[in-house]
């Protein structure tokens, strides 16, 4: 069949090396060749073909290589962190740092907490005193207290005065009233006599009257005689309705006496109940209203003088506290060093409230949720202890060691962090565990998980 290949043949070529065993080659038949296959150019190509395959194969297996060790660097690059987390204890115990800073100007005066730095029962850390604090407020409040005490005594003195006075005015009015009362008594008892009498003259004049008349009928008296003592009459008739009319106004004025309402004859209170009693009494008033405002102005002085007292209290001497049982973990400042208000000095923990610092991948921090648990080996121990996952941040917005105690040795740039609640178990430890190294599994996923989530699977 045309164009088919024919049978291949072997041929055994000597090695032209000593020693080599000969190798054997296929051949297939093929057309003779022709005469320009003989050419001395030609041949110098096919050699040169022949030549340049070998280098090809391995210029190819190279690249083979390359690239998987490329593969290889960059699968240990991206899963570093994990495996470093797996092998190496680069996790750490730490707490939430808290700093303490100077509540006043001062000098600063460390208590003695002892070699494990456990703050006491009164939760004192550092004294701060200003021994060069200024009383001038202080005294000043006090001359202004002073002050007015002391016009509060003036202006009580001048009513105690006032009032005495208008008592005595009272007991000299009480004299005057019985006074007048006697002399409407008198006038009243005057007036009914004069009625009586003139009642009595009126009678008799006019008897003399009737007997005028009766003469002067018969003709033995004059007319004018009987006149003069009918006018007689007339006018003590009037006499006695005018003194009856004073008589009923004396009463009237009597009555009114008895209610201290007092009139006199011209219709007018008298002198001595209106004038300087009127007088006493506004001026009474005013020593009163004058008092009430010393007094007040004396108990706003007393008030400023207090909070004076307690401000500079406060400001000669101040204490930096911490809860009882919290750990001083760094002194900020020397002892009797001069600070000014609001410079840290201090830095406390709780050790009660503490957690692990697990530093992990980007890749890790997507497969972790608050809650999961975690098993802790601290450095030094067997024992596994149990955590649970309390916050995660990713590598470009981790805590650092203005929020921490203690950050992992793990800790650098491009590194994630989970935050682990180990609160549960201070009750196994000694001394405070803060900044001890530890190794952080987690159960609930592994490496197959980890290449998932880098290569978004």
């Amino acid at each position: 069949m045309s164009g088919s290949a024919g049978p291949r043949t072997f041929s055994r070529t000597s090695s032209p090396v000593a020693g080599e065993a000969p190798s054997w080659t296929s051949r297939r038949p093929g057309p003779p060749r022709s005469p320009s296959s003989s050419d001395p150019g030609n041949a110098g190509t096919a050699v040169a073909a022949d030549a340049a395959t070998p280098i090809a194969r391995k210029s190819s297996r190279w690249v083979y290589i390359i690239g998987v060790l490329v593969f290889f660097a960059y699968a240990l690059w991206m899963m570093g962190p994990y495996l470093r987390s797996v092998i190496v204890r680069d996790a750490a115990v730490t707490s939430r740092s808290n700093v303490a800073t100077s509540p006043i100007d001062g000098e600063v005066e460390f208590r003695d907490l002892g070699v494990d730095r456990v703050v006491g029962a009164d939760g004192i850390i550092l004294l701060v005193r200003n021994d060069r604090l200024s009383r001038q407020p202080v005294i000043e409040a006090e001359i202004r207290v002073d002050l007015a005490r002391a016009r509060v005594a003036e202006l009580q003195e001048l009513l105690d005065e006032v009032v005495l006075l208008d008592e005595g005015r009272a007991d000299l009015k009480a004299r005057y009233a019985d006074t007048f009362r006697a002399q409407l008594d008198a006038e009243i008892a005057s007036l009914e006599r004069q009625i009586g009498v003139t009642s009595e003259r009126l009678g008799v004049i006019g008897r003399i009257a009737a007997r005028s008349d009766a003469l002067a009928r018969r003709g033995t008296g004059s007319e004018t005689t009987a006149d003069e003592a009918r006018m007689r009459v007339s006018d003590l008739e009037l006499e006695i309705a005018e003194l009856q009319a004073s008589l009923d106004y004396a009463r009237v004025r009597r009555q009114a006496a008895d209610s201290s309402v007092f009139i006199t004859g011209a219709g007018e209170d008298p002198e001595w109940a209106r004038g300087s009693r009127m007088e006493l009494k506004l001026e009474k008033q005013q020593a009163r209203l004058e008092l009430r405002q010393a007094q007040a102005e004396l108990e706003l002085a007393t008030a400023a003088l207090k909070e004076a007292a307690a401000e500079f209290r406060r400001l000669r001497e101040g204490a930096v506290s911490a809860p009882p049982g919290s750990v001083v973990w760094s002194q900020r400042v020397a002892p009797g060093a001069t600070v000014r208000a609001g410079t840290p000095v201090a830095e406390w923990l709780d050790c009660s409230a503490v957690m692990i610092d697990v530093p992990v991948s980007d890749a890790e921090v997507s497969l972790l949720r608050p809650g999961m648990n975690a098993d802790v080996i601290l450095e030094g121990e067997s024992v596994t202890r149990e955590a649970r996952v309390l916050l995660t941040r990713g590598s470009a917005s981790t805590l650092q060691r203005d929020d921490l105690a203690a950050l992992a040795k793990g800790r650098h740039e491009g590194v994630a962090q989970v935050l682990l609640e180990f609160s549960d178990q201070e009750d196994g430890f000694a001394n405070c565990p803060v900044g001890r190294a530890a190794y952080v599994d987690f159960p609930d996923f592994g490496l197959i998980d980890v290449i998932r989530a880098r290569l978004r699977l």
